[in-house]
C-alpha cells in the first residue's frame, strides 16, 4: 500500500466531499433536473464507446464565406469484412454545378434569389496513419472520396485519417449556405460513408428527400469565428475563449449522427430547461422566437414521455434563411425565417414540432433516409399529430390528422393525378419518386397513415409500448423495415408483416 502525502490526502478528502455532495444533489435535485442530466451523461458515455471519432478545427471567415479546416477521424471497421479502401461523402460538392442542382428546377429561384452561387469543398491533403494517402475523388458531382489503404483494415481494426481542406459556402437558401441574416454550415465536412450489409452506401445528393445516411459518431469541434458571431450547434459548448478579436468555440458532441452549426452576428436567444435539456431559441424576430421556444419545449417534454428520454443536454431551434420549412440535425433544427414573420396558418408550431420529433426518428434512431425514408418521415409526421392530441385534445388531433396527414394530404393524389395510374409504393428509394409532391403525399402522408392504422388495431397501450421499445433498442443505431416490424411483433405477440406490406407497397 502506498501512503498518501498531505496534499494527496487533502485532494482525496475534497473528492470524497464532492461525491457526497453529488449524491445528495442526486437525491434532492430532481426538481432541478440534475439527476436526469447525470443519467443522460452516463448513457451518452456508454453509447459513445466503439464509435468513430471526429476532431475538427475550423476557421470561419464571413467576408470570404470560407471555412478552413483540419480534420482527424479515428475510423473503426465495425464490419466483419476486410476493408482495403474507405469512402467519405463530400456533400458540399453537390452545390458546385448549376446544371446538376440539388433542387427541382421550379425551386431554383427560391434557392438562389440572387442568382446561382457555387459551393464546394477543396481537399488539400490526406494522410492515413501519418502517411500521405492515395485517394480518388469521384461521383456525380465529385461528391465522394475513396481512400486507398496500404494493406487492409481488419474487423475491429482502426485507422487515423487526417484531412486538410477548405469549404466555400454558397449564397443559397437551401440547407447549406448563407442568406441575408445567417450562415448554415451543415453537411459540410467529409463524413464516413456507411458500410452495411449492402456494402458501401455512396448515393449522390438527390434533389428529392433527405439524401443522408450516417452512423452515430463522437465529435470534438473547435470553431474560430469573429467575436460578434453567435454559434448554435450540435453538442455542448465546452469552452469559449477570446483570441485576437476572435472567439474560439470548443464543442463536444458524443454519440450523434452528424454535426451542424449555424451562425449569425444578429442572433438573439432565449432558453428554457426541460427535464435536463436546455432548449434554446435563436431568432431575429422576437415574438415568434419566444413562441418557438415554447413549442419546442412542449414537444420535447411530450416526446420524452411517450418515446423515451432525450439524452442530450442541449437542443437548439434556429430561425434560418431557409425556404423549405424546416430541417433536422442532431440537437438542432432549422425553421424558415418567413414563418417567423408571417404565421397565419399555424405552420410555425407545426414545423417546429415536426422537426423536434426528428430528434427521436432520425437523430437517435437512424435509418437509411434514401431507401427507408418512410420510417423517419412517417413516424415523425405521425408524432406531430400525437403532439396536437396531447396539447389540444382529441378534436384537434383529428383535425390535424385529416388536414396534414390523412384525408387532406391523400386527396391531393386525386386532384393532381389519376390515382389508377399512380404507383403508391412508399418503400422505395427517394430518387424513384417523380417529384417532391408525390414524395410528400406518400412518404409523409401515407407513411403516417400506416402508423395510425397500427395504433387503431393495436390500441394505445401496445402501440406506444412498441414505439418505446423501438427507441430503446435502436437509439444510436440504424434500423430498417425488418427491425421495426420485428419490434412490433415482439411487443404485441402478433405478426404485423403483412399489415406493413399492405401499406408499403402498391400491389
Amino acid at each position: 500500500m502506498k501512503f498518501l502525502s498531505k496534499k494527496h490526502r487533502r485532494y482525496l478528502l475534497i473528492g470524497a466531499a464532492a461525491v457526497i455532495l453529488l449524491l445528495t444533489c442526486l437525491f434532492l435535485g430532481n426538481a432541478f433536473g440534475l439527476k436526469t442530466r447525470v443519467d443522460s451523461s452516463l448513457k451518452l458515455i456508454q453509447a459513445s464507446r466503439g464509435l468513430n471519432s471526429y476532431d475538427i478545427d475550423v476557421e470561419f471567415d464571413p467576408e470570404t464565406k470560407m471555412l478552413r479546416c483540419n480534420q482527424k477521424v479515428e475510423y473503426i471497421n465495425k464490419s466483419e469484412d476486410q476493408l482495403d479502401h474507405l469512402y467519405f461523402h463530400l456533400y458540399p460538392n453537390a452545390y458546385q454545378y448549376e446544371n446538376k442542382p440539388v433542387f427541382d428546377k421550379y425551386e431554383m429561384l427560391q434557392a438562389y434569389p440572387n442568382g446561382f452561387s457555387p459551393g464546394f469543398i477543396e481537399i488539400y491533403d490526406v494522410r492515413v496513419d501519418g502517411r500521405k494517402a492515395n485517394y480518388v475523388i469521384g461521383g456525380y458531382t465529385e461528391n465522394v472520396i475513396m481512400l486507398i489503404l496500404e494493406g487492409s483494415l481488419s474487423p475491429g481494426g482502426q485507422a487515423l485519417i487526417e484531412m486538410d481542406y477548405a469549404v466555400q459556402l454558397p449564397n443559397c437558401l437551401g440547407r447549406f449556405g448563407y442568406g441575408d441574416n445567417m450562415f448554415k454550415v451543415v453537411n459540410w465536412y467529409p463524413i464516413a460513408s456507411v458500410y452495411d450489409e449492402n456494402g458501401w452506401n455512396l448515393d449522390p445528393y438527390y434533389s428529392i428527400g433527405d439524401p443522408f445516411y450516417s452512423d452515430a459518431a463522437n465529435y470534438h469541434v473547435t470553431i474560430k469565428a469573429p467575436a460578434d458571431y453567435i454559434i448554435a450547434s450540435t453538442g455542448r459548448v465546452k469552452s469559449k475563449r477570446e483570441e485576437n478579436g476572435s472567439v474560439i468555440w470548443e464543442v463536444d458532441a458524443p454519440a450523434v449522427r452528424d454535426f451542424a452549426w449555424l451562425t449569425s452576428n444578429a442572433f438573439e436567444t432565449a432558453s428554457k430547461m426541460v427535464e435536463g435539456t436546455m432548449v434554446t431559441s435563436y431568432f431575429f424576430t422576437q415574438e415568434a422566437g419566444m413562441k418557438v421556444l415554447d413549442y419546442a419545449a412542449g414537444a420535447l417534454e411530450y416526446y420524452n414521455k411517450v418515446f423515451g428520454k432525450y439524452p442530450y443536454a442541449h437542443f437548439a431551434v434556429v430561425e434560418s434563411d431557409f425556404f423549405i420549412g424546416g430541417m433536422e440535425y442532431p440537437n438542432l433544427i432549422m425553421v424558415d425565417h418567413s414563418l417567423y414573420q408571417n404565421d397565419r396558418h399555424g405552420y410555425l408550431e407545426l414545423i417546429t414540432v415536426h422537426e423536434t420529433a426528428h430528434q427521436w426518428w432520425y437523430g437517435l434512431v437512424g435509418n437509411n433516409q434514401i431507401q427507408d425514408a418512410w420510417i423517419d418521415e412517417g413516424l415523425t409526421e405521425y408524432s406531430t399529430v400525437l403532439y396536437y392530441g396531447y396539447k389540444y385534445g382529441e378534436e384537434k388531433e383529428e383535425e390535424i390528422y385529416k388536414s396534414i396527414v390523412g384525408e387532406g394530404k391523400y386527396k391531393n393524389l386525386q386532384v393532381y393525378y389519376d390515382s389508377d395510374d399512380i404507383d403508391e409504393t412508399i418503400h422505395k428509394p427517394s430518387y424513384a419518386f417523380e417529384n417532391w409532391m408525390l414524395y410528400d403525399i406518400l412518404v409523409y402522408g401515407k407513411g403516417s397513415m400506416l402508423f395510425h392504422s397500427l395504433r387503431e388495431q393495436m390500441g394505445d397501450k401496445l402501440f406506444f409500448t412498441a414505439l418505446n421499445e423501438f427507441f430503446k433498442e435502436y437509439q444510436f443505431r440504424n434500423a430498417g423495415k425488418d427491425d421495426i416490424i420485428r419490434v412490433f411483433n415482439q411487443v404485441s405477440g402478433m405478426d404485423w408483416e403483412q399489415h406493413f406490406n399492405n401499406w408499403l407497397y402498391d400491389e
